[in-house]
């Protein structure tokens, strides 16, 4: 291009020349930049074309499945087929086009010729094709709660798309704002939500949206319990650990007014004080010292799990003696594992749990607990954690609360007089005197041969000055 332009000048003259050769190169310049932008158009082009052709098949697929499309299953029940073209268009996945998802049936396989039992094995079976895009967010499932209950065979435990729903998948901002917060979770746990839109954590939720919508602290569901990992917030260690995920500043409260604040922090639930209306009760956990951790989750305690069980199923309630022959018998079984019992206070049912208030408003009368014949100590249950964190309860008597076994782990939570366990009343009392007794017989002892001796001397004394007398 240099030569080109050098050329013109020479040929022109210098100034002409000039001038002839900046438009030369201004439209080399021109025809580059155009050239960059076709390269860039290129695959624009194609990606609009690919999409005008995505929408076309999904137009085709629509023309049956827009309108009312059944389908009989083998056992005799009817699954609609329907799909709200609306709904579709605005899902996150309508990008995808219908085949996207449906490959297996795309194309001259479709209509599917394959059998289908049940409308429930085959949402089963379809859940396998989120995994295919979303990875992590499936693996992550596979470990829930949710999945455990599917693998149980539960009917009602969700599968993907039960939460996202099949054909109308929308972003995770719905669930996190406006009217739709709570969705999905309350379409199975609607009292849970009720009790949770009542709380201090739903009204600030509320608040927040009337006020300063995008400045939301409080929580949702899916803060306490994960999107897709969903976990068990049961008791004990757990649902303290998730509270102060947020409340980083509460054992230093606790520490102004509450005596012993560790103790408590650890042995009781934070919603026991902070659901002021809720029904408490004592739960001893079966704990396994040498992993420090609860027993069951490991899953290698199920005959355990299953002996509580049998004895419980006609009503019965376990008495101290079946836990102590639980506990043997979990020995026998050929592990070397220490377990034992840790007990804990807590709420009664889920819903209670989430009726959280204001902490001005939490109890702060220790009488409510530690008097005779609080009601606490009148509802026990002996608990077993499962592979997938759920918790287990069986009924137990309160005749355990006083049993060798249980004594170590109620001493946790012990207050001479204040719980009311005679057992424990009378052990504490035998170790006051023991203690007591002790050091004053210590003392009593050092008194007295201390005096022997001098008078002895005294004695001695005494016959060498009638001696000299003589």
């Amino acid at each position: 291009m240099a030569r080109y332009g050098s050329s013109i000048r020479n040929r022109l003259g210098p100034d002409q020349g000039d001038r002839a050769g900046s438009r030369a190169r201004r439209v080399a310049s021109t025809l580059a930049t155009l050239l960059a932008l076709q390269l860039l158009l290129i695959p624009l082009v194609a990606r609009a074309t690919a999409s005008t052709e995505a929408a076309a098949g999904d137009k085709k697929c629509l023309m049956c499945h827009g309108r009312t499309l059944n389908r009989t299953l083998e056992n005799g029940a009817t699954r609609s087929l329907h799909v709200d073209a609306e709904g579709f268009a605005s899902s996150v996945h309508a990008r995808l086009g219908c085949a996207g998802c449906h490959k297996d049936i795309a194309g001259s396989r479709h209509p599917s010729k394959e059998p289908l039992e049940e409308e429930r094995a085959f949402s089963v079976e379809a859940n396998g094709v989120c995994r295919k895009c979303h990875p992590k967010q499936f693996r992550q499932y596979g470990e829930s709660i949710h999945a455990s209950l599917v693998a149980e065979g539960n009917p009602k435990a969700p599968v993907c798309s039960d939460c996202h729903s099949a054909h109308a998948v929308q972003p995770v901002a719905t669930f996190e704002s406006g009217p739709a917060t709570g969705l999905p979770c309350r379409n199975c746990h609607q009292d849970i939500f009720d009790a949770y839109a009542h709380s201090v954590h739903g009204k600030a939720r509320t608040q927040a949206l009337a006020v300063a919508a995008g400045q939301m602290q409080a929580p949702v569901c899916m803060d306490c319990h994960q999107a897709h990992h969903i976990s068990a917030v049961a008791a004990g260690e757990r649902l303290q650990a998730t509270c102060l995920d947020c409340h980083k500043g509460a054992p230093m409260a606790h520490q102004a007014w509450l005596p012993n604040p560790g103790l408590h922090m650890d042995v009781v639930a934070c919603p026991v004080c902070h659901s002021p209306a809720a029904q408490r009760k004592i739960d001893l956990e079966l704990y396994d010292l040498t992993a420090q951790s609860p027993v069951g989750e490991d899953g290698k305690y199920a005959g355990l799990d299953e002996r509580m069980r049998a004895i419980t199923a006609t009503g019965k309630k376990l008495s101290s003696q079946d836990l102590q022959q639980l506990i043997r018998q979990s020995r026998q079984d050929g592990r070397t594992d220490e377990v034992t019992l840790r007990g804990h206070m807590q709420v009664r049912t889920g819903p209670e749990a989430h009726e959280l208030t204001l902490s001005k408003q939490a109890v702060r009368n220790c009488e409510s607990c530690h008097r005779q014949g609080a009601e606490a100590f009148a509802d026990v249950t002996v608990s077993i954690t499962g592979p997938d964190g759920r918790k287990r309860y069986y009924p137990a008597s309160q005749d355990v609360l006083t049993s060798v076994a249980s004594v170590d782990s109620v001493g946790r939570f012990y207050a001479m007089g204040g719980t009311r366990i005679k057992l424990l009343d009378t052990l504490v009392a035998l170790a006051l005197v023991g203690g007591l007794a002790i050091p004053l017989g210590h003392m009593t002892l050092g008194k007295y041969l201390h005096r022997k001796p001098s008078v002895e001397n005294d004695n001695a004394t005494d016959s060498s000055n009638s001696d000299d007398s003589c």
